[in-house]
């Protein structure tokens, strides 16, 4: 399967604008996959949506839509779920998805920085997995802001790349391969800095919900992270040797084998009341 992360070789992983990446065709199956692997996550993060039925809730970087379809049964039948991604490919497969399914939800395209809806259209404006992606966190946190309601309600949730945790032997190779690695990601750490943002954009009752993220397959930690060719390319630079970045990539193989292979993280969740 052609992963996004291949595009770490060009030092990005094309988040940014999926449909100008030459494999933009692998992003969708990636999503999905995705889905899966975080679907007790998700689970957590639509619960701390409290969505009713006949709300209006937007999903900014809806990706494939699967969470705006899951919304949309939360707010059904007079309720309506929005999702808006900078993606015609992802739009096109959320459409499909939707049509299939009849529930109340649309799709359009936009940027997250500059998005195309009056102020207080929604009761609920969420963003997962695009901060760390955006040039300018702090004004898409603004304009879920801007477009939701007097007392609505906002959330951002990431996955902290500085909280990756990977059993391997080696300790050094591993603080070497974890702290180069993600560097190839726009804003790595924004998951912690998302209540800072929350505070200065005037968000009240601010939360944060942290929500582990625990793997024990070697692919599907290589699916979310790239993390089976981390060492590969960090060696490249010149970071580590190429003996280190075998043994490295041998450790955790044996570990896939063997049944033993371990890997945790979270996913922070922050989420507030816009100001009545």
């Amino acid at each position: 399967m052609t992963s996004i992360f291949d595009q770490f070789e060009q030092r990005e992983t094309g988040f940014d604008d999926v449909d100008k990446t030459s494999i933009s065709g692998a992003f969708p199956e990636y999503l999905e996959r995705m889905a899966t692997d975080l679907a007790a996550v998700k689970r957590s993060m639509h619960g701390l949506l409290q969505a009713r039925p006949g709300q209006r809730i937007l999903d900014v970087g809806c990706g494939t839509g699967v969470d705006v379809l899951a919304i949309a049964e939360l707010v059904s039948p007079d309720g309506w779920a929005v999702g808006m991604d900078n993606s015609q490919v992802m739009v096109d497969a959320a459409r499909g998805q939707a049509a299939e399914r009849g529930l109340p939800a649309e799709f359009t395209v936009g940027d997250a920085h500059e998005l195309a809806f009056p102020d207080a259209t929604f009761d609920t404006a969420r963003t997962e997995r695009v901060l760390q992606h955006v040039a300018d966190p702090s004004r898409v946190v603004a304009e879920l802001l801007r477009v939701t309601k007097p007392g609505g309600r906002v959330l951002a949730a990431d996955l902290d790349h500085g909280m990756w945790a990977p059993d391997a032997t080696d300790r050094e190779t591993t603080r070497t391969v974890l702290a180069r690695w993600f560097d190839y990601i726009a804003n790595p750490w924004i998951a912690r800095q998302v209540p800072g943002l929350f505070r200065s954009a005037g968000v009240e009752d601010i939360q944060v919900t942290v929500l582990p993220v625990i793997m024990t397959d070697l692919e599907a930690a290589d699916a979310m992270t790239g993390l089976g060719r981390a060492a590969k390319l960090i060696a490249a630079e010149g970071s580590i040797t190429a003996e280190q970045a075998q043994a490295w990539d041998d450790d955790l193989r044996s570990r896939q084998a063997d049944g033993s292979f371990f890997m945790c993280g979270a996913m922070l969740v922050t989420h507030g009341r816009v100001p009545a």
